[in-house]
């Protein structure tokens, strides 16, 4: 930046007042307009609470718990381009540094707070998103019958007989950590007084004493959505709750996280949701750095692309084609390859790679959830038989020096090429610490290659939920049919981790993969320290 043609907007100076309890949203959005219009190079938002109130988000949050959406409203929410309210919208905007040191943005109403989208070169520092309405419940489990727990919550705002719960997880006050396995919906719930509910559900002596956290959906936005957006850097935020997942990154170049902190807020166990972030069809890198994930209700990140299916032979090498009609992309719009990307052919039994072709021209029908494909050469016959995956619109990851606590289902969750996991630490989390998968079943790929594990202390992990193979550690897995063909993903060194089990099956489990080097780790708590299968080429020492 240079300083001597830097201007710099303070929100302060569009009547934005902090910790006054009235909406900011517009006086906010006025500010970020004029960033654009007058070429600013720095927002500067004061320090202190800005509520964001949205009278159709509070419509839309009030309308789910009142079960006008379901008993699992992201069917319907969660589904391609549903209407949503958006807090800070910075679409378009370009070469900006947002100085938001001590700033928060306390939500009312189920929204997506942040949106990046067609940005630019946008910097994000020190800002903190909540919500004054947050998308779960948390309650202490006060007594736990053979059919039903009783569960004094901490917050009343959406006490009622017919209570919309999705999902619950349990925090171990004694642990200091979620327990291993989780109960899902439908639950029969039952008031008991002003601050106590019944839940009818499948119990176990170890849910007394517990907090029980209770999810009121599953996916819905991100609290910051990255889209069509190039270089863009978040640094020292925090987000304690959102009704989806912290971070979504689509079709992006460049995302980098330092200090990034996906945590819940003080005196609650519970972040995020669903993931705390997650990243699809993107190039460049995306790199954490010294961030710190605590309680949300699914991976710490998954960075992946997704396989496509064949629809319709249209002649002349072009085709059809969608994700399956019931599959949504996760920032819920249309995913594509652009002209002159490669994309791999990939046997659905097996995932294998069959072939791999230039993309010619693209057409995309975005309503109608499909795109047209021109390719270089013709694919095999049966096309029902393949997928494909864009494989130009795959990132590097690096995920370095970071704090992951406990928390659902894995914490790093690798479905892309030339990865380095280095110096963090994983402790607590319900699944695999360290998963390498090409996940068919959720359309979720392709194979990694050139991956680098190295340095991590993974402690209590794999103990229910989102434990794959039985490994606490690191697991390399293929989800497909045909699971035994060896090679998916190639080249991988896992060297001088320490894993701690707690009765753990195995510390790392080797599956589906072809030259993996594993070397100068330490195991405790494992049955099995390695086991390898439908594998090639594997170096142990």
């Amino acid at each position: 930046m240079n300083e001597a043609n830097s201007l710099e907007i303070n929100a302060a100076d569009f009547g934005v007042i902090p910790n006054d309890g009235i909406d900011d949203q517009e006086a906010l959005q006025n500010a970020i307009n004029q960033c654009k219009s007058k070429k600013a190079t720095t927002l500067f938002i004061p320090p202190g609470v800005y509520d964001i109130i949205d009278e159709d988000a509070i419509t839309l949050m009030n309308d789910i718990m009142d079960w006008k959406y379901g008993k699992n409203p992201q069917d319907i929410i969660f589904t391609p381009y549903f209407p949503y309210a958006k807090g800070l919208d910075f679409n378009g905007l370009k070469n900006v540094y947002v100085k938001a040191i001590g700033a928060s943005l306390l939500c009312s109403g189920w929204m997506e707070p942040v949106s990046l989208e067609n940005c630019e070169n946008i910097t994000i520092e020190g800002l903190t998103i909540d919500y004054k309405t947050i998308p779960h419940s948390e309650g202490k489990v006060i007594q736990v019958k053979k059919k039903y727990i009783d569960v004094e919550l901490k917050d009343n705002q959406w006490l009622r007989d017919k209570m919309l719960i999705t999902r619950i997880m349990f925090w171990d006050l004694q642990k200091n950590r979620l327990l291993g396995k989780s109960v899902y919906h439908p639950f029969k719930t039952k008031k008991i007084n002003e601050h106590t509910i019944r839940i009818y559900t499948k119990t176990k002596p170890g849910m007394l004493g517990t907090i029980a956290l209770m999810n009121h959906t599953f996916h819905f936005r991100p609290a910051i959505l990255i889209i069509e957006a190039k270089n863009t850097i978040l640094k020292q935020v925090t987000i304690h709750s959102q009704p989806g997942m912290g971070i979504v990154g689509h079709r992006s170049h460049n995302i980098l996280m330092e200090e990034l902190r996906v945590i819940p807020a003080e005196g609650y166990y519970q972040s995020t949701n669903t993931d705390a972030t997650h990243f699809t069809s993107c190039t460049g890198l995306i790199r954490f750095d010294g961030c710190m994930f605590i309680g949300q209700g699914d991976d710490a990140t998954n960075v992946h692309g997704y396989y496509h299916k064949f629809t319709k032979d249209l002649g002349k090498q072009s085709y059809e084609i969608k994700l399956e009609d019931h599959w949504t992309t996760h920032a819920c719009v249309l995913d594509f390859p652009d002209v002159g990307d490669t994309v791999e052919i990939v046997r659905k039994k097996t995932l294998e790679v069959v072939d791999s072709m230039i993309v010619v021209k693209i057409d995309t029908f975005q309503k109608q959830w499909k795109s047209i494909i021109k390719l270089n050469h013709p694919l095999p016959e049966k096309i029902e038989d393949y997928y494909f995956i864009d494989i130009s619109q795959l990132p590097s990851l690096d995920f370095v020096n970071c704090s992951v606590g406990s928390h659902l289902a894995r914490g790093v969750l690798v479905k892309t090429r030339n990865v380095l996991i280095e110096n963090n630490s994983f402790r607590g989390g319900t699944g695999t610490a360290i998963h390498i998968g090409a996940e068919g079943d959720w359309r979720e790929g392709p194979g990694s290659v050139n991956v680098t594990i190295k340095n991590n202390r993974i402690t209590e992990c794999g103990r229910g939920d989102g434990t794959n193979n039985g490994a606490c550690g690191i697991a390399i897995n293929v989800k497909a049919p045909d699971k035994t063909v060896p090679g998916i993903h190639k080249n991988i060194i896992i060297e001088q981790n320490i894993i701690k089990g707690e009765n753990a099956f195995v510390g790392i489990s080797v599956r589906g993969a072809n030259n993996v080097q594993i070397s100068g780790n330490q195991f405790s708590g494992c049955k099995e320290n390695i086991k390898v299968k439908y594998s090639t080429k594997v170096k142990i020492q």
